[in-house]
């Protein structure tokens, strides 16, 4: 996002001074074995890191074991129009369980990223680490990774928009049994969103620069519950509050594979 001189990083109390890590999803997680909607979804891991410089690392866990694919999205701030290195920021994953990693959408939000992945399962998953790291490193602001595992996923489209301020929506068709994941970004005002009917937040990563700094919001939302739509024109987005001159939004649509 465009950035103010002198920012002073003043992270709000909801984000630690170090990376959070924090497993499960939105709808509450599955039990092992018991694969949610027709993509058989599985579970979901998040990780935030408060500043640009840090990695943002999560540890699968064992309720992702017979899985077929991983979709990972990393979001973050970088620097803005008219800055050095403008709009140049990307994401960069580390795998130890060296899964093959396919990026699906890179979208700039007047600086700042939203980056989706998706990488077949490989077996390997229970007790492996997948962290992302910020290639421009400012050191001012954060980013946040989250990974959801299917049993019967596939990848099937993204839809994207920009805008400038009133309230983030985007329409789009959506397959029935897909399961859709919203990403937002704003670059003005950090207040957590509150979705459209049908989705809750799954990973919320709010930034305070401080009184000359921005107010950053990364947010992710997923429909609840998981691969439940039933076909057709779909609603996403927000329903509160007014975003700023800034903002982004992202569906991840993912359907069943067979």
């Amino acid at each position: 996002m465009p950035e103010h001189p002198n920012r002073l990083l003043v992270l709000v109390a909801a984000v630690a001074l170090a990376t959070v890590v924090v497993a499960g999803c939105a709808a509450g997680p599955p039990a092992a074995g018991s694969p949610v909607g027709a993509v058989g979804f599985l579970d979901a891991v998040i990780a935030q890191s408060p500043l640009e410089d840090g990695q943002a690392l999560v540890t699968l866990p064992a309720s992702m074991s017979g899985s077929n694919l991983l979709v990972a999205v990393a979001m973050g701030d970088g620097p803005g129009p008219g800055e050095v290195n403008a709009e140049a920021q990307h994401t960069h994953l580390i795998d130890s369980a060296g899964h093959l990693w396919n990026q699906r959408e890179h979208h700039i939000v007047f600086g700042s990223i939203i980056d989706v992945y998706t990488a077949p399962a490989n077996g390997r998953e229970q007790g492996s680490t997948l962290s992302s790291e910020l290639i421009i490193k400012g050191g001012d602001e954060g980013h946040c990774l989250t990974v959801l595992a299917y049993r019967n996923g596939r990848f099937h489209s993204t839809t994207s928009r920009n805008g400038n301020f009133g309230i983030p929506q985007l329409m789009q068709d959506a397959p029935a049994g897909a399961d859709v994941l919203t990403a937002f970004g704003d670059g003005r005002e950090n207040t957590p969103a509150t979705p459209v009917t049908g989705f809750r937040p799954l990973n919320i990563l709010p930034v305070d620069g401080g009184p000359r700094g921005d107010r950053d919001l990364y947010q992710l939302n997923r429909l609840d519950p998981p691969g439940s739509w039933p076909g057709g024109g779909m609603l996403t987005g927000n329903l509160a509050p007014q975003a700023s001159g800034y903002w982004g939004l992202v569906n991840i649509n993912i359907t069943p594979a067979s």
